[in-house]
């Protein structure tokens, strides 16, 4: 199970959230990695026992390129059942949707969509045979009211910030469209520093000949209003 993954996302600026678990959560954050994309892998042990050891170097590769991977639990915590249960809630947590490739009966991904579920967040299913066991917990998710996902245009449109966004046929891949008509005439000069690599305050005030009072301001609403990303270390991008 993976929470909202495609290689297509990467440029729409979404990042993939899972489980780090063998087989399509592994699949999730490789493809994240392998398109330059962010990822983000929640542990149901402690960092310092990585599970599964398949995957232990997968762990490195996440954190060397530029994802985070996270665990509520002390070092030397050993992985077990319940804990991936409970891991599972972060991981609906801090998503903003729930993409259910394969789900069994009575699985951890189903338990993950009813987390989604308690918490109002779309869930998207990619329906399956019905005589698939691997498809008894989509097929179920879909008639108690899921997505159908058969494109990824089916999760793109359900999200109003991707919503500028069209295909760059060369590239297969989606380009943000800069609609610079859009922003406020006393906001522009702050927004037109900014681009898809993150900048810090500092250099914007820089380029601006602008307060940093009225800098942070401009930059608090446009982050309102749904235009620009706020990162760590008071750096910012455009969405």
């Amino acid at each position: 199970m993976q929470e909202i993954s495609h290689k297509n996302f990467r440029v729409c600026g979404v990042c993939i959230n899972s489980g780090m678990a063998l087989g399509i959560d592994t699949e999730a954050h490789i493809g994240a990695i392998g398109e330059t994309g962010k990822t983000v892998a929640v542990l149901g042990c402690g960092l310092n026992k990585i599970y599964p050891k398949q995957n232990k170097e997968l762990f490195y590769q996440i954190i060397d390129n530029g994802g985070t991977v996270i665990s509520e639990y002390e070092d030397n915590t050993e992985a077990a059942s319940k804990l991936f249960v409970q891991r599972n809630r972060i991981v609906s947590g801090m998503s903003i949707g729930v993409l259910v490739i394969e789900a069994a009966h009575r699985s951890g991904t189903s338990i993950t969509a009813r987390f989604a579920m308690q918490e109002q967040k779309p869930i998207f299913c990619i329906p399956h045979d019905i005589s698939a066991k691997l498809g008894v917990g989509t097929n179920r998710l879909l008639q108690n009211g899921a997505k159908c996902v058969i494109t990824v245009e089916d999760i793109l449109k359900e999200y109003k910030f991707l919503k500028d966004l069209k295909v760059d046929n060369k590239n297969n891949s989606y380009v943000k469209k800069l609609n610079i008509e859009e922003i406020p005439k006393e906001y522009k000069t702050v927004y037109q520093c900014l681009g898809s690599e993150p900048i810090h305050i500092n250099n914007i005030c820089q380029k601006t000949k602008l307060d940093i009072n009225e800098v942070s301001s401009t930059l608090t609403i446009l982050e309102l209003e749904g235009y620009v990303n706020r990162l760590p270390g008071n750096t910012f991008t455009i969405i």
